[in-house]
């Protein structure tokens, strides 16, 4: 290869690594390769980059440590780092206790107003734990948060992640956390863990587990790892009325907009069933594809209420595709709530076009 052309190759790379607006996403790097878990009392910096943002004492695991905060293994269990050496973990909830922890970074630069972002990291249950829980969850904030205590944090956040169960075959491995987000505007500050309420949260036992960590026995304990704020290109934010294409493509995504929801349901009203049918025939047509249904809600409620509903919503339209006749193997679905209007404004007619699902067909 020529080197200009891996110059090219290598800056082509480095862009790409800038798009991240999140310092230190893999927890990479360390003050000092970390020995232990975090002692209480301990510096809120405990990561470069990262601070926690109460008194709780987020951990470090890195490859480094021969001692407890190893990688792979480590007090809280065996786990190879998703990307790289290192992670971080954090207590999402305790039985009969409200210590929480959590994580906070600043971004590179401010969110800008209006443009979306993509938000992700991955997170897994610790082996140790002898709980889990269905979630987990991000606030972006314009200034950073110092609170001075070290039980749940209770501020609305951004989004939370609600797994269809406390347990299931994707317990233990990494998850993928992710959402796309409409910026506000003077957004600079991330932050990561539980901020549901006990009620909200559902649990389970693990009571199989041979674990004997005293520190996790009545606990849910999650690793965090490669955390990224990505803006979205305008080829990103891109999205098309299914009804109006002659041709419809695949890994583009386009809105259903002659699907219409009643308001706090996920029943169909009866003009969704013209333009069901017509995704139903491209199912047909294209017996390889695969489709991504992603649901919808309007502003009213909180995150938590609004991302069941939108999940709800973008099931009842795959039960359709079923009932239709296609495979359930041929159909993903996924909740964003409220976090992606087509019409910002709070009037009945933007409500209505905001309860919605859209598509995305791939082909693998």
């Amino acid at each position: 290869m020529k080197a200009g052309t891996i110059l090219l190759l290598l800056a082509f790379v480095q862009v790409c690594k800038a798009q991240n607006l999140v310092p230190n996403p893999g927890f990479e790097q360390y003050f000092d390769c970390p020995g232990s878990y975090n002692p209480q009392g301990s510096d809120r910096n405990f990561a470069p980059g990262w601070i926690s943002p109460t008194l709780g004492t987020p951990d470090l695991f890195n490859r480094c440590s021969f001692g407890n905060a190893g990688v792979p293994h480590n007090w809280a269990g065996v786990a190879h780092a998703h990307k790289g050496f290192g992670y971080s973990g954090i207590y999402a909830w305790i039985n009969n206790s409200n210590y929480r922890e959590y994580l906070q970074a600043k971004l590179a630069s401010k969110l800008v107003e209006g443009r979306k972002y993509r938000v992700e990291f991955f997170f897994r249950l610790s082996v140790y734990s002898k709980y889990s829980i269905d979630r987990v969850g991000v606030l972006l904030s314009d200034s950073t948060q110092q609170v001075a205590h070290d039980r749940i944090w209770t501020v609305e956040p951004t989004f939370t992640h609600v797994m269809d169960s406390a347990y299931s075959t994707k317990t233990g491995i990494w998850n993928h956390f992710y959402f796309e987000y409409t910026a506000k505007g003077g957004e600079q500050y991330i932050s990561i863990g539980n901020f549901s309420p006990d009620e909200e949260i559902r649990k389970f036992h693990i009571q199989h587990s041979d674990a004997s960590e005293p520190m996790l026995s009545k606990a849910a304990y999650f690793y965090i790892d490669d955390v990224s704020v990505t803006p979205l290109n305008n080829a990103e934010r891109d999205s098309r009325d299914l009804a109006s294409r002659e041709e419809v493509k695949p890994n583009e995504v386009y809105i259903l907009k002659h699907i219409f929801f009643s308001f706090n349901s996920y029943d169909l009203m009866p003009p969704s069933y013209e333009e069901l049918n017509l995704l139903l025939s491209i199912m047909k047509k294209n017996p390889t594809w695969k489709v991504e249904l992603s649901g919808h809600t309007d502003d009213k409620g909180n995150n938590v209420y609004n991302y069941n509903l939108s999940l709800n919503r973008a099931k009842t339209v795959g039960r359709y595709l079923v009932q239709g006749g296609i495979a359930v193997e041929r159909i993903k679905t996924k909740g964003f709530g409220k976090l992606k209007p087509l019409k910002p404004a709070k009037t009945e007619e933007a409500r209505m076009v905001n309860r919605r699902v859209e598509v995305k067909f791939v082909t693998k």
